[in-house]
């Protein structure tokens, strides 16, 4: 609750025996932030927040950026909120001077924060070196992912690529994810502490890169028919390949039958968006009944036959 400079949180926390030897291991870290903001100060001479106004807010047109300090800037009207276990939403009060330096010191509008990332998706303030550096994931030592950058967690979600940062400071928590291969990004600004925004964020971007599937629907009728007659013991033998028809020998089609005729009818069977494996189409199935909720796996080759379809719980 007392005022700190970041040369306090150095001097407490950076000189401190170290986790493990470095590039063995990875750990997010606020101070790592504290040190590089106090070295970008000591390179520029000049202070952090002024620099950033400089090369970033004022070239994009960032009006609303504020510096937090040790009380709730002006221009903020959302008061942020606490919550002890299950207790109801109280007023939090913000860190004291210096605790955020460099780490999460920053308050603006979603529409702001979007010209940063609309920024970062046409490469417009900063080098393409600098970009690279940002987007490229750091290995250790044994060649073994972090999943970070350079402030920015990096990752695949089927084939795009998905860059994203979370902030949280007392009663705030921010959530921002770019796609910049689909040219988009959720931007989720809370004002209570919790995993709301992340999971709000997330939500609206499995929206964004939902492939339309025009075939899905005929895909579903065409599981759930080869299911229902699994359930009595019968499957139609012109829809499979000749290792999928060996895979369903009679002992398989009594197991099939056995096991799923007791579980009545299919409630509902949603499909999962496609995706291309070794020249075959990918589906998996979601199967409910009325008190059992099984999976369906299963590949199409590019004759429309099943190579495989198996049923598991899900």
């Amino acid at each position: 609750k007392r005022p700190v400079t970041a040369q306090y949180i150095m001097d407490t926390w950076a000189k401190k025996p170290l986790d493990f030897d470095p590039g063995t291991r990875w750990q997010y870290s606020n101070t790592g932030y504290t040190i590089a903001g106090a070295v970008v100060e000591k390179a520029a001479g000049k202070p952090l927040f002024e620099l950033l106004h400089e090369r970033i807010f004022t070239p994009l047109g960032m009006s609303t950026a504020t510096e937090i300090t040790a009380k709730t800037p002006s221009n903020v009207d959302a008061e942020g909120y606490e919550r002890h276990a299950l207790s109801p939403p109280r007023p939090a009060a913000i860190e004291s001077e210096g605790w955020l330096f460099a780490a999460g010191e920053l308050t603006m509008t979603a529409a702001d924060l979007a010209k940063w990332d609309i920024s970062l998706i046409n490469e417009s303030v900063l080098k393409p070196a600098s970009y690279r550096a940002m987007e490229t994931e750091v290995l250790l030592n044994n060649g073994a992912g972090t999943r970070y950058g350079l402030g920015l967690i990096v990752s695949l979600q089927g084939v795009r690529r998905v860059l994203d940062h979370s902030g949280e400071i007392s009663g705030f928590v921010s959530e921002n994810l770019i796609l910049p291969d689909d040219k988009a990004a959720v931007i989720v600004l809370t004002n209570i502490e919790g995993p709301g925004a992340g999971t709000i964020a997330q939500q609206i971007a499995r929206i964004l890169i939902r492939k339309p599937d025009p075939t899905g629907a005929d895909a579903e009728a065409r599981a759930r028919k080869i299911l229902e007659g699994l359930a009595q013991g019968k499957i139609d033998r012109s829809q499979l390949t000749e290792n999928c028809n060996g895979y369903f020998d009679e002992p398989t089609l009594r197991d099939y039958r056995d096991s799923l005729a007791p579980l009545g009818e299919i409630v509902s069977l949603t499909a999962a968006p496609p995706s291309l494996r070794g020249g075959m189409t990918h589906r998996s199935f979601t199967v409910k009944y009325k008190d059992r909720t099984l999976s369906i796996n299963a590949y199409e080759t590019p004759e429309g036959k099943y190579e495989q379809f198996l049923v598991d719980p899900s």
